[in-house]
């Protein structure tokens, strides 16, 4: 009765070995490592301009490495409503924090914000009790987008005026 039962058990584990070498990697969402998701209207000025970024984001840092999600942004600023939508493609969390970096893919302002370029942005959840501080962002700034989640510092963030940032270690 031995050889049948190792005979049985190495049959099965060659077929677990088989049909695992098969599935591609990310199919699991076991796979998910990393979130965050928001939507921020913030308010900044530059010198006396007033600069409102209004953005929404989705991203996922996967276990291998894979970082997917897209972002939408409309920024208004000097009377002009610049609109952009575009992928994320880097994502950096540690704590409450998190860096993210994506590429622009369709703009309504091709002279100023073109297709192809790298945007990156900070944001921090500061949890969601009526007593706890407002979750902060930052504004999208240009910038490499890899090196920016690497090795790059948060932005100066403002608080979040409408919304709410949601990070997930």
């Amino acid at each position: 009765m031995r050889p049948n039962t190792f005979a049985t058990t190495a049959f099965a584990v060659l077929l677990l070995a088989a049909t695992t070498a098969l599935a591609a990697p990310g199919d699991d969402p076991a796979d998910d490592h990393q979130s965050v998701t928001g939507h921020a209207d913030i308010a900044s000025t530059l010198g006396t301009v007033l600069i409102v970024d209004t953005y929404s984001f989705a991203a996922i840092g996967h276990k291998d490495g894979r970082v997917s999600g897209q972002f939408e942004l409309r920024a208004k600023y000097l009377n002009v409503t610049v609109r952009a939508h575009g992928v994320v493609e880097c994502l950096f969390v540690t704590g409450n924090r998190a860096r993210l970096g994506g590429r622009v893919t369709q703009t309504t302002f091709e002279s100023g914000l073109p297709v192809g370029t790298q945007l990156t942005w900070s944001v921090m959840d500061n949890g969601e009790g009526g007593k706890d501080a407002p979750d902060t962002a930052s504004m999208l700034l240009g910038n490499d987008a890899a090196a920016y989640c690497a090795l790059g510092l948060p932005y100066p963030e403002y608080p979040i005026r409408r919304g709410n940032v949601q990070v997930r270690p």
